[in-house]
């Protein structure tokens, strides 16, 4: 949770840098501040919520990275496949 809670941040800090930078290059000689500000803010507010999902998967790929499956796990997981569904009762 935390992995994907810092990688969303992370994400959300470079595309509200993205924006400021956009956005100052943009209107350079009389810098328009408020549309950069009302920018940023819809961009700290959307952009958490659309990458979320993603975040928790690209998290769970990192860690897998740092962390791989021991033999034992992966030999687990395969007879976990290979056993029949248990019937409900």
């Amino acid at each position: 949770m935390l992995g994907s809670l810092t990688v969303n941040t992370i994400l959300t800090f470079g595309a509200i840098l993205a924006v400021v930078v956009v956005g100052l290059v943009v209107t350079y000689p009389d810098i328009a501040v408020v549309p950069v500000v009302l920018a940023c803010i819809a961009v700290a507010v959307l952009v958490p919520l659309l990458v979320y999902p993603f975040t928790s998967t690209i998290w769970g790929a990192i860690d897998l990275a740092m962390h791989p499956l021991q033999p034992a796990e992966v030999a687990d997981a395969s007879a976990a496949l290979r056993r029949e569904p248990a019937e409900d009762a």
